[in-house]
Order: structure tokens, then sequence, then C-alpha cells
């Protein structure tokens, strides 16, 4: 039914997000963001240790995930432009991805079926170059880009095996449904408005992500005496502690950082989604920043939903994306096939 593996690959910002499928698995894989140029190790144990994060892109060895931050000294996530995917540090994490399920015991990702994301304002400009881009780490690989709002829409409305949920579709009287996606990433927040089953451009945008938050907890934690770099910040949004000298509680310090984006994000929000919002069915909230506004936007909306695993929603949206592309082929082969003994 599966001919192929699948990956669903959320190239974020601050981490790669993977779901997998293959010989009847799935496979869940997250990293830190993290990119560096390589340096000679010499004790034997981080080079084993290491030798798993390490890639070659264009010649050169670089360093992903937790031995960029702890080797490499990588205190900065990858990508705060529009245009990173054309860098070599895109690539790396790539193929550290695809490494990364190799170890995990995942076959045939040589040939798998490969869906990436773009940020919701850029789709159109970037699709078509985003899997170009990614077929330089997986040349025999079918790509498929998607806007990544469309990746968390797709984790709701698609079940597991990639077959549609009906009653998200359509109600008991048959009326279409619609739905708001609010996916609140790294670098963007981004917005998606599916009426009635059919995707409305004009509310494909994007605004400021949860890294102005990071920024303003180091800001807030500077004037503190605490140094904490761009990842320890990334870190405390989510634990609200971190490490000076023992480990602090920053819990007051998390919500005066996050109330900095919130009220960003929310005048963006309001701004594509306020005539629509009492007519949809609900908002979906994803991303990995989604608990830190949750609270805030269900105040102003008692019908937003934050999706399970909310962090994973769009890598695992893209996979069960792939798994119906995969059912729909495999049904037009049977057509085919039986028109070919009944001709």
């Amino acid at each position: 039914m599966y001919d192929q593996t699948i990956v669903g690959l959320d190239v974020g910002r601050s981490a790669v997000k993977v779901a997998a499928f293959s010989n009847g698995q799935i496979f869940h894989l997250t990293f830190p963001s993290l990119v560096c140029l390589s340096i000679e190790l010499s004790d034997e144990n981080s080079i084993r240790a290491a030798e798993l994060e390490t890639v070659v892109v264009d010649g050169l060895k670089y360093f992903t995930g937790d031995t960029a931050r702890l080797q490499g000294g990588a205190a900065t996530s990858v990508g705060l432009s529009n245009d990173w995917t054309e860098t070599p540090e895109y690539l790396a994490l790539v193929l550290s991805a695809f490494k990364r399920l190799h170890c995990m015991g995942v076959t045939g990702l040589d040939s798998s079926y490969i869906v990436v994301g773009t940020p919701a304002a850029l789709y159109g400009k970037q699709r078509d170059r985003l899997e170009e881009l990614t077929r330089k780490a997986v040349p025999n690989a079918d790509v498929k880009a998607l806007s990544q709002p469309m990746g968390a829409y797709l984790s709701f409305f698609l079940a597991p095996n990639g077959v549609p949920v009906y009653e998200r579709f359509k109600d008991a009287k048959g009326r279409k449904k619609s739905w708001a996606v609010i996916d609140v990433g790294h670098f963007t927040t981004d917005f998606l408005l599916m009426k009635e089953g059919v995707h409305i451009d004009r509310k494909s945008e994007s605004c400021e992500g949860i890294f102005l938050a990071a920024e303003h907890l180091a800001r807030i934690l500077s004037a503190k005496g605490i140094d904490a770099s761009p990842v320890d910040c990334e870190a405390s949004l989510r634990t609200r502690e971190i490490q000076h000298f023992g480990i602090k509680d920053v819990t007051e310090e998390v919500a005066d950082a996050a109330n900095f984006v919130v009220s960003k994000i929310m005048t963006k929000t309001n701004a594509l989604l306020f005539a629509e919002a009492a007519k949809v069915d609900g908002i979906l909230l994803a991303g990995g920043g989604a608990e830190i506004i949750h609270e805030s936007l269900a105040k102003q909306w008692p019908h937003i939903m934050l999706l399970p695993d909310a962090r994973m929603a769009v890598a695992e949206g893209f996979c069960r994306f792939g798994k119906a592309q995969l059912l729909k082929r495999a049904a037009a082969i049977t057509v085919q096939q039986k028109v070919a003994v009944n001709g």
C-alpha cells in the first residue's frame, strides 16, 4: 500500500522535526537546528559521539545539533533570514536528519517520498526552489513542498493512515467546515485559512516568530546580571528555568518576554482573522511557540484548539500527506490494471 518510505521534514530555525514512516513503523526525531564547521577532536568517546551528528556538504565537514553546540560552541540557531535555505547549513540539517533516521533503522531513504515546508508568505516564491535544494541532499527522492501551516492542518484533517477524517470536513448535515491555522514557529508565525475546504490565498501570511521573545528574554536576563545565549533563552521559554550558578526559576521573566511577542502576533492575527474567526469551526494552534500564546488567544477565541504535540504537528501532517499521496497512487494503478484486464 505504501510503496515508499515517507519523510515529513520540518526544518525549523530552532529545531528539526521529522516524522517518518517505513515498513509499517512510524519514527519521530527532533534535534536542535545548530550547525558549525567541524573541528578536530582528540577524545575517542567524543569522536564516536560526534560521528552521528557530522555531515559533509560540498567537501566540508559540519557538526550539527548538540555536537555543534557542545564541541563547536554554536550558540545561535540557523536561518534568521528568508533565504537561509540557500546556505550549506540547510543542506547540513537535511543530511543530518537522514543520517539519524538511517541509524534509527529507517530503510528506503534514498528513494523516499519527502515532504518539506516553507513559511506561508514565501510558499509561492520558494516552493520549487526548496524542492530543488532538498533533492541535492537526497537526489533520488520524490520531494514535495507545502506551506508549514498546511502541515499543521493536515495533521488534524488526516488520520494517521493518511485517510481524511470525514467529520472534520463536513458536519452531520453535509455542510463543509472551515478552519484557520496559526503556526507559531521560531522565525515566523504562519497563518492559513481553509474555508469550506478551499485554501484562501490572501490569508496565507506570516509575521514575527518566537525568536523575538528569546531576544527579549536575553535583554531582561542581562539587566539582572545573567548572560544567556539565544539557544539558552529559546530553551528557557519552554522550561522556564535557566542555569546560572545553579538552576534558577525565570517564570516571571519568560512571561514578560512572551507578552512582548504575543502582542505582535495578536496584532497580525486580528488583522487576518478577525472577520473570519467567528465563522470558522475552529482555530488550530501549532508550532513550538503554541503553548506560549495559547492562553492569550483562548481569552479572545474560545474555539481555539491546541493541537496534540503542537511542536511536531507540521512534520506529522507532512508525513500523513505523503501517505495520502501514495494511497492515491496505489488506487490509480489499481484502476488502470482493471481497465487493462477488462479492455
